[in-house]
Parts: C-alpha cells; sequence; structure tokens
C-alpha cells in the first residue's frame, strides 16, 4: 500500500515538473523509418543511464516497455512506470534477467516499444551491453538512438555515471539517431560491431543536442 501512495505522489510530481520543460525534438523521421521497418511499428530506443529522467519526461504520453530492477527500489520504479502506462519486465543482470527479455522481446513483437539504458543499471558508463541487440534481434525491429540533453541540469558527481536530473524551466534537445537493423543470424563479432555504433550514435546524438542549444 505505501508503495503505491508514494508512486502516486510521485507521479503527480513528474506530472506537474514536466510542465515546465520546453522540448525540441531532431530526427522525428528516424522514428518513422523504424516504425516502417517492423509490421507493428515497433522499435527499441537505446539510450545512456545518466540520461534516463530526460528520457522519460520527453516522452510522456507514449507507451513503452523497460527492465526494471526486482529490488524494492525497482518495485517503486515499476508501480510508478504502470501509473504512465508502460509495460515494466522485472529483472536485472543478476536476477530474471533472461525472464525479462523474454518478456520484453514479446511485448515489442506486439507492438509495443522498448526504451533500454544501453549501459546501466551500474555501468561502465557509455558501453553498450550486449542485450538490447539480442532484444532488437529477437523482435526483429529497428535500434534507435535516444539522446535527450537538457541545457541546464544538476548532476552526482559520484555516481557511477553522473546521473542527470533536467532543471526546471529548462530546454531539452531530444536527439533521434538513424535507426540500426540487425539481422537474425548475427555473430558475436557482429555484436561487437553493432554495440560500438550505437553507442557512438548516441554520443553523437548528445553532441548534436549540445551544438543546437548554442546557436540558439
Amino acid at each position: 500500500m505505501k508503495v503505491k501512495i508514494l508512486a502516486q505522489i510521485i507521479y503527480y510530481l513528474i506530472r506537474i515538473l514536466n510542465l515546465t520543460y520546453r522540448y525540441e525534438f531532431i530526427g522525428l523521421e528516424n522514428k518513422k523509418r523504424a516504425k516502417d521497418f517492423h509490421p507493428n511499428k515497433t522499435f527499441v530506443y537505446a539510450l545512456w543511464h545518466q540520461n534516463l529522467i530526460g528520457a522519460i519526461f520527453s516522452h510522456i504520453g507514449e507507451q513503452f516497455t523497460m527492465v526494471i530492477s526486482e529490488s524494492k527500489d525497482g518495485e517503486l520504479v515499476a508501480v510508478t512506470c504502470e501509473k504512465f502506462g508502460h509495460i515494466p519486465a522485472r529483472g536485472s543482470s543478476t536476477r530474471g534477467g533472461k525472464r525479462a527479455l523474454i518478456e520484453i522481446v514479446k511485448t515489442v513483437k506486439r507492438g509495443v516499444p522498448g526504451a533500454l539504458t544501453v549501459d546501466g543499471p551500474k555501468g561502465p558508463a557509455h558501453v553498450v551491453k550486449p542485450g538490447v541487440i539480442e532484444i532488437a534481434r529477437l523482435a526483429q525491429c529497428a535500434l534507435l538512438p535516444l539522446s535527450p540533453y537538457a541545457e541546464k541540469y544538476w548532476y552526482f558527481k559520484k555516481s557511477w555515471d553522473q546521473f542527470r536530473i533536467p532543471k526546471p524551466f529548462t530546454k531539452i534537445v531530444v536527439v533521434i539517431g538513424e535507426p540500426v537493423f540487425i539481422g537474425e543470424d548475427v555473430s558475436r563479432e557482429a555484436f561487437e560491431e553493432v554495440a560500438l555504433k550505437v553507442g557512438n550514435l548516441i554520443t553523437q546524438g548528445e553532441e548534436i543536442a549540445k551544438a543546437h542549444l548554442s546557436k540558439n
């Protein structure tokens, strides 16, 4: 009961805070390309863990499926996400990971896009893990690099990824990179190449966002 009440409070706080942000999207044509690739118009977003808040807030009103830890803290996150209409798959790299992967693939296949922090939950920062590539391969959908960057933000210096929280009333530029398509038969070497490509595209997207903000 306490988790549900707290999740409801967080839900309303997020809704209120989100009203203060200004968003600009770059690369929406890439999102359309990714949707058109799959018969159920689905895809998987790939983003850095440090940009999670910007990603969540900029997509309120859209439904996603994502992996959320089976810990007590994860329970609160999962219940809050459900209030926004999302579909959590519970698991982590240490517990329930295979089950979560199966759940998320099934959900993506039926038309609910996935959204994954590809270097989370504990890093190393800015290193794409193979799980997101396997999900896109099994679901036969595009991987879509996502780079939300706030003009002003707080960050946690001591966290493993210097996690960012956009400041109220700031502008957030959301860059959607070119889709990455993965074949059904992909070698381990190809996995590594795709991981590097996805990571580079996420980083490039952030640089594009920074440059765009500096001009405006």
